[in-house]
């Protein structure tokens, strides 16, 4: 009994291992398909709106992180998402 014990413990620590080695791979944001498919509806030193469509909003987050960044070194931070009535969505960043 000590020995399956034994084995079962070994092959989950062999196992949890080589889970943790796994990294996740970084895929950069199609800028294509978001020139082509968001635009800026608004913009201060405090925020920014992104009005968009066929585009996921963690695609349009960098570009907002780009801003804010350009705005005195803030951070982005994504405060709402509002549907449009021609089935666009706008996005409101607020730079901290």
């Amino acid at each position: 009994m000590k020995k399956i014990l034994i084995s079962v413990l070994v092959m989950l620590g062999f196992g949890a291992c080589s889970i943790a080695q796994e990294q996740p791979e970084y895929v950069e944001p199609d800028f294509n398909a978001i020139v082509d498919n968001v635009r800026v509806v608004d913009k201060t030193s405090n925020y920014v709106i992104y009005e968009y469509s066929n585009v996921r909003i963690d695609g349009i987050a960098p570009v907002a992180a780009i801003y804010c960044h350009d705005q005195g070194k803030k951070t982005a931070h994504l405060y709402e998402i509002v549907m449009q009535p021609n089935h666009k969505r706008r996005a409101t960043f607020a730079c901290r």
